[in-house]
Order: C-alpha cells, then structure tokens, then sequence
C-alpha cells in the first residue's frame, strides 16, 4: 500500500500513526466527534422514516427482504436491495458506536507491569460498514470493514479489545449447493446458543471473527452447521491481522421440538491449540467439549439449562471438564414487562495441580461474562445471580443484577474471557484457601429512540472478596458508560 494510500485512509477514518504525538490524537478524536455529530443529525432527519426490518446481532442475518420490490423507498431502507440486473441486488449497512467509560480500580486495582494506572478513562469508537451482494438465493458476497479506536487512556491498547484502525472484518461467500444446503467459506462472525462457546463479543470495542468453512443445512424445525475455523487475530493498524494458530472443526445443531416450551442445541467441537496455558504451564491442547442446551420460548415463564463436558489431553494431562448454566425467569407484569431472574454458572478447575488431569474448564471463544469492569471469565467459577428487567416507559429498558463469584477450586486461579490467567500471579503461591472472589452490582439502561438510534448508560460496582483481597490490592472496582449507536 502507498504512502498515498495511507495517508487518504488515515485522513477517512481518523486513524493515528505508529508514532503520532498528541496533537495528532487530538485531531482524530475531532474527527470521531464531527462525524458522530454528522451521523446523527442524518438519523434525526431520518427519525420519522426509521427502517423497519429486522436489524440482527449478526449483520448478514439482516431481514430486509420486503423491500426488493418496493419502488418508494425512504430513509436508510434507500441503502437496501438496490437492483442491478434481474435478480442482482446490492444492500448497505453500518454500525457507527462512540463509547465513554470510566474505570475506577480495575481488576480489583491490579494492572499489568505495563500498565500506568488503575483508574482511568477511555472513549471507544467503532464503525463497521458493509456491503452484500446477492443473485436469487444461490449466491452471496458480504464484505464488511471494521475501524475501532481508542482515546484519552495512558495504559497500552490490547487490540483485540481496544482498537484495530481499518480490518477486512468480515469477507465470505455463500454458495446455495441443493435445496437446503447451503456452502460458506471466508471471514465470518459466528455465534451460537447463548454465545457462551462461540461468540463474536458485542461487548469490546472490536468483535472476533473468524476465518472459516461452514455447510449448513435446514430441514423444517432443524438446522445443522457442519464447520471448520480458526479465529482471526485483531492488530492495531491498517489491514494487519492474520489468522490464529488455535484452529476448531465441529457441528451444532438446533431442534424446535415444541414452538412455547422446548428447543434444543447441541454440539460437538474439536479444539487445538498450542497457545493457552494452565497454571501458567504451556503446552500442547488438544480438547473436545459436547454439549446440550433446553430452552423455552413462552409469554411469561422461561427457562435455559445448558451442560458440556470436555475430554482430551494437555500435554501428558487427560481433560476432565465440565460446566452447568441455566436461567429460569418469570413475566410478573404486562404493562412494564417486569421480570424477574435468576442465573447460575457453575464450571470446574483443576483438582490437583500435581496429578495427570486437568479440570480446568475452556470457554474457548465466549463473551465477557460479567460485563468490562472485571476481567474475569467463566473458567473456576461458580456463579448466582438474580436479576430484573423492566420497560418503565416506552423504548426506555432497565435491567439490574447482583453477581456473587467464587472459585468452583481452590486449587486452581481465575481466568480472563480469553483464557488467560490473572489470578494468583506467576509467582504467587497456591497456599490461599479463600474461594470467593466477590460481588458485582450492575445497572443497565437503554433507550431506543427507534430501530436505528439508541442510548444507552450502565455502571457496576464490584465488592472484592477474601480471595481478591488475599492474591492482590483487594480494592473495590467502580465503572460507569454511556454510548450511542446507529445501525442502518
């Protein structure tokens, strides 16, 4: 790429150099502000004909569909089906996301060596847009560009949460081969069940995707995934990630056996990988997980259990692991949607860090759990948490809980999201009997102004417990955002 080039993308997006001063992060984040105002002062004049299909977590599920052959089209629905040639469609989409947060003794107030400080403040930025061309239903190519950014934080960026300037995020093919069988391959967000497998993690400022080979197939209350991927490694600049070196092959499956009251996922995934390590040993990991997950889809009772169980080797260690969560939840109250919940996570560690089996259970490719003001993920941990959610007023929704975290083993620390350790340190000792971690309090709030524009404010507060208090400073965690996104 020329320095021409560069330069006319860096001017675009806002992106900063390797080396830039402070002048020039000030002039991108002037540049993030102006084309936030610009974005959403289109969305206001553009309110009163906001899209009305269905926007998906997943963008190229989109339903836009009602619209090929609509000759009067307004507001952003201008963007979708625009006909080419007979039976040739294009559409457009995006994402525009500006995100304040404030951290106030993250991690329970221990940061890395290399960090500076552990309360801080930070505003993300995201854009992603897309482009999907389509012929009938035989063939497909969806093209999607991601531009994630960070400011004002001292402490250095992790890219695959923090920013990544300008990536081919999302680039793949769909080939309809017979009937209902469907051939994918290329670069892909995934996400299955209650993305506590596999997921494309809505919650960083940059979201995992993969590179991989789908065969999916639907037959009348059932569809099947067979596929093969390796996820993608997010880099700070400009067209600079590559695949990783852990690579998963499987299927997953889901049934409607009764439309209210019973569906059912389940799984097979194969997982290799030379790159995660246990207790801070590395190794060789070669690991299998099944699965199974119940869920309803009723008025105003539903629940959610789902089970895996993992097998295989790390290194000359058999894999013994296994996790249980489940969600039962009742509607007390049309008017408000009042609900009321309670969740519960229970996975294992390791038993014995001397014996030839590992228990540590891997959530290989989940979301943060228990939002960002902990770095804590679900591996060694037991988990309740009771839960609200209610509509006071129209578009406005509330959702409030209390998390109470320990240790599922003593014998074994805590773990990240992506699996890495963070508790006790490489150098600590295993002498601590505590198992619980702590409790986290958390309030989130939206606003939906309609399909496209919404608001949103959230703040936690994390109370440590013996065990954070015993392998670290034990401080109490606070953090509060708020952000604005635009889909179209």
């Amino acid at each position: 790429m020329t320095k021409t080039t560069n330069s006319y993308i860096h001017a675009i997006f806002g992106i900063k150099e390797a080396n830039e001063d402070v002048t020039n992060v000030r002039t991108s984040l002037r540049i993030t502000q102006r084309l936030l105002f610009a974005i959403l002062l289109l969305c206001a004049v553009n309110a009163l004909t906001a899209q009305t299909g269905a926007i998906q977590p997943l963008r190229y599920n989109d339903d836009f569909a009602y619209l090929k052959n609509d000759s009067v089209k307004k507001g952003f629905d201008r963007l979708k089906y625009i006909r080419l040639a007979d039976e040739v469609f294009v559409s457009f989409g995006g994402e525009l996301r500006e995100q304040y947060q404030y951290f106030d003794q993250i991690n329970f107030g221990d940061i890395p060596p290399t960090s500076s400080k552990a309360s801080t403040d930070q505003l993300w930025h995201r854009l992603m847009l897309f482009g999907d061309l389509a012929y009938k239903d035989r063939f497909r190519l969806f093209v999607q560009l991601s531009n994630t950014l960070r400011f004002l934080n001292p402490n250095p960026v992790t890219p695959q949460i923090d920013e990544n300037q300008l990536s081919l995020h999302q680039a793949f093919v769909d080939l309809k081969l017979y009937k209902n069988w469907l051939f994918r391959v290329g670069r892909q967000e995934v996400g299955y069940g209650s993305n506590r497998i596999i997921t494309f993690r809505e919650g960083p400022n940059t979201r995992q995707t993969f590179d991989a080979v789908f065969i999916k197939h639907v037959c009348g209350n059932r569809y099947i995934d067979f596929f093969a991927m390796t996820p993608v490694v997010s880099r700070q600049y400009v067209f600079d990630d590559v695949s990783f070196k852990e690579k998963l092959w499987g299927v997953y499956a889901n049934e409607i056996v009764n439309k209210t009251w019973l569906s059912v996922d389940y799984y097979f995934i194969d997982f290799r990988s030379d790159e995660r390590r246990y207790n801070y040993v590395p190794g060789s990991e070669h690991r299998q997980t099944v699965g199974t997950r119940l869920f309803s889809h009723t008025k105003n009772v539903n629940y959610e259990l789902e089970a895996m169980y993992q097998f295989g080797s790390f290194n000359e260690q058999q894999i013994r692991a296994y996790a249980v969560n489940g969600d039962v939840n009742v509607r007390l109250e049309n008017k408000t949607n009042l609900l009321l919940g309670v969740g519960f996570n229970y996975t294992s560690g390791d038993k014995d860090r001397n014996d030839n089996k590992l228990n540590t259970y891997n959530t290989l490719y989940t979301k943060p759990p228990f939002g960002l003001i902990l770095p804590i993920g679900l591996a060694n941990i037991v988990n309740v948490n009771p839960y609200f959610r209610i509509n006071p007023v129209q578009r406005v929704f509330v959702y409030g809980t209390v998390c109470f975290l320990q240790r599922q083993s003593n014998q074994d620390g805590t773990y990240t999201p992506g699996m890495a350790q963070n508790r006790p340190r490489p150098n600590a000792s295993y002498t601590s009997e505590n198992r619980k971690i702590g409790q986290i309090f958390t309030i989130e709030s939206a606003y939906n102004v309609n399909r496209n524009l919404s608001f949103y404010f959230d703040v936690s507060h994390a109370e440590p417990g013996a065990y954070a208090i015993g392998t670290g400073n034990g401080k109490r965690s606070n953090y509060f955002a708020t952000k604005a996104t635009l889909k179209f």
